[in-house]
């Protein structure tokens, strides 16, 4: 009997002792095999998915930066200039990588990381958001440039345009049409002579007094409104012989004005060269 159960305790110490060394294996057979490949697989994708973090952010910063002068409601001289930031922000937007949730399997995670990993690069999406924010930038600081400008501005701008000679500014004393700084009319007027027109046969002692008839003209209005009225009327006159006002056309708040004895080219030409130069953002 005695025996039997030594016997017996020692088939159960026996038992104790396997059972602890497979569960002490099982252990170490699930932190290598298992835990720590997981473990291993998560650092590894936080690690990834930080690096996409980063370069999102930069290119976050772009869109949002962006995307404030968009808000910011200011008009532009070019209206596509909107259009083409406003795709600019969406295709940025739709080439940023998102990173998903950590998976639940091991397997799973480094897919997903290998997929972080791939080769990244927003500089040409940088780039183009960039160009198409200055493009939109200076066409607003187009419109404000002619926008109500002062006399001095226009008559700055008008000196050495390939066409004009020289300039003269109308004064309440002196406005053949008496328009000026009155209700709907201009705030300013630089009449300008013209070498492609013979000044001998133009009547008036002045550049003034030779009005339009001598080369042409920049009228200045306080809004849009006033000056498409004034290009309007300046309409009704189109090839009315001695009446005949010339070309004219209207950017911004200006109607831009050249003489009628100039052929259709040269006012074409003049007319391209003034607004250009009104433009130009120095």
């Amino acid at each position: 009997m005695e025996k039997s159960s030594k016997k017996n305790s020692l088939v159960k110490w026996i038992i104790i002792v396997l059972a602890l060394v497979v569960f002490i294996i099982g252990i170490f057979a699930w932190y290598y095999k298992i835990k720590k490949p997981h473990d291993k697989a998560v650092i590894e994708f936080n690690s990834a998915a930080n690096k996409v973090t980063e370069l999102n952010s930069n290119l976050e910063q772009e869109i949002s930066d962006a995307q404030s002068l968009l808000d910011s409601g200011e008009p532009p001289y070019d209206e596509t200039t909107i259009n083409d930031l406003t795709l600019a922000i969406a295709d940025a937007n739709a080439s940023k990588r998102k990173i998903p949730e950590v998976p639940k399997k091991t397997d799973e995670i480094q897919k997903a990381t290998s997929l972080l990993l791939e080769p990244l690069d927003y500089s040409s999406a940088i780039t183009n958001i960039k160009e198409k924010k200055t493009a939109l930038e200076n066409s607003i600081l187009q419109l404000k440039q002619i926008t109500n400008p002062s006399g001095d501005f226009v008559i700055q701008r008008l000196q050495g345009i390939d066409g004009i000679s020289a300039c003269q500014a109308v004064t309440e004393d002196h406005d053949l049409n008496g328009l000026l700084n009155k209700q709907g009319g201009y705030t300013a007027t630089i009449y300008f002579s013209s070498p492609l027109i013979d000044q001998s046969q133009v009547y008036g002692n002045d550049i003034v007094d030779k009005g339009n008839d001598g080369g042409g003209a920049v009228e200045v209005y306080a809004n849009q409104e006033d000056a498409a009225k004034r290009d309007a009327y300046l309409s009704s006159f189109d090839g009315a012989g001695v009446l005949n006002p010339g070309s004219h056309t209207v950017l911004g708040t200006l109607v831009l004005r050249t003489s009628s004895r100039l052929t259709a080219t040269q006012q074409k030409d003049l007319t391209q060269k003034i607004a250009d130069k009104l433009l130009e953002l120095q």
